[in-house]
């Protein structure tokens, strides 16, 4: 089943990230995504080739070039980007990619259609497209090139009046992320000293403001058990609005808006857009700060410089990496469909990562009502007007 084959390919990468940086078990992760969820017909049961066995399932088939076209942050960004890449990569790893596999990095939108273009000369069969800013370019490539499959990463593609496009070609993979960033929320009110929690992002699209409504609605729950008044600046569920720098590059804006944030006694912070969350851990190291990060898509602890890992308290991590590489895989082995993939608590596409350094910081008995709220959520049981994903 597909459930099979992505538990044997995660117990590969999760071999490799061991063998990395070790591990910690304190927390729910993203790491171990048990299955997908789709809109459309289910998938073939096929044979599955594992490190080990002698099945030749995937020699015996071509393998797919495929071919990664960025968002404005680079392949580097050390979120998105780069998670997606890697998920190329390891499909290349397994077999399931061809070796002139590559990616195509963008400086500015108008990157975006050239990019594609040059993968479409070059006889790319996969394209992965990384970022809700490329859905109108996707959309509009993918049904022009229905010989090529599409991966969406961070978007539903609509049509004009913003139904669900659903094209027979493209697979869309979306990230419940409120639910790990509301479990993410009551931890950080649970740690706070000071009583003030903060976020930022690099702009109000969905995939970026959907980790923080979730944050402030955890702390929000924080508050509603404990009786307490712990606040949330950078957010305002309500309004749907908050504190935005409008760049995922700019960093002496994240600077910026990080200290301005800092100075209003804010001692956890999880700032939404790539590397845009560095800024706010060299507030925190040059002013000597008693203050926390959270960070988001990619375990912060090793995605980042080694200089921050002492400050992130946790991530909130999508499970980018093993779907693209599932995405290839299936179509490689001939099981691929094409609809709506969501990332959820309950398939574990979302989750939190260890606490790293800061586990002696975290009580045993904040750990455990954390755990619970994870579990709470996955089941049903905490609703808490999770932004709508997928279709």
């Amino acid at each position: 089943m597909k459930s099979m084959r992505l538990i044997a390919l995660l117990g590969v990468l999760a071999l490799v990230a061991v063998a990395c940086g070790g591990s910690d078990t304190t927390t729910t992760t993203a790491a171990a995504v048990a299955e997908t969820t789709t809109t459309t017909a289910a998938p073939v049961d096929t044979p599955t080739t594992t490190a080990g066995t002698t099945d030749t399932t995937v020699a015996m088939a071509d393998a797919i070039k495929t071919c990664l076209v960025t968002d404005l942050a680079g392949v580097d960004d050390r979120s998105f980007n780069a998670s997606a890449w890697q998920g190329v990569q390891d499909a290349m790893a397994a077999g399931y990619a061809t070796e002139d596999s590559t990616f195509l990095e963008s400086s500015d939108a108008a990157d975006w259609q050239p990019n594609i273009d040059t993968f479409i000369s070059q006889g790319c069969q996969h394209i992965v497209t990384v970022g809700f800013a490329l859905g109108e370019v996707t959309a509009t490539n993918a049904q022009a090139h229905p010989e090529i499959t599409w991966t969406m990463i961070d978007n539903v593609l609509t049509d004009a009046s913003f139904a669900p496009l659903a094209l027979s070609n493209v697979r869309e993979l979306v990230y419940q992320t409120d639910q790990a960033a509301f479990a993410a929320g009551y931890l950080a009110a649970g740690v706070s000293k000071t009583g003030v929690l903060c976020t930022y992002g690099g702009g109000n699209f969905p995939t970026v403001s959907i980790f923080m409504d979730g944050f402030a609605r955890g702390a929000m729950h924080y508050n509603d058990v404990k009786g307490t008044d712990v606040q949330v600046l950078g957010w305002d569920p309500e309004a749907k609005d908050g504190v935005f720098t409008g760049s995922f590059t700019d960093m002496g804006l994240a600077r910026s808006t990080a200290d301005s944030l800092f100075q209003e006694n804010c001692d956890v912070i999880i700032p939404v857009g790539g590397a845009i969350n560095l800024p706010a851990g060299d507030a925190i190291n040059d002013g000597g700060l008693d203050a926390a990060l959270i960070g988001v898509d990619a375990d912060a602890y090793f995605a980042m410089d080694a200089k921050y890992q002492s400050l992130w308290l946790t991530t909130v991590e999508k499970a980018i990496a093993p779907f693209v590489t599932l995405a290839v895989q299936d179509q490689q082995e001939g099981t691929w469909a094409a609809g709506s993939f969501v990332g959820n608590l309950a398939n574990d596409g979302v989750g939190l990562a260890p606490y790293h350094d800061w586990d002696s910081r975290v009580s045993d008995e904040l750990k455990a009502e954390v755990e619970q709220l994870l579990q709470d959520i996955k089941d049903g049981k905490v609703k808490a007007d999770f932004t709508p994903v997928g279709y």
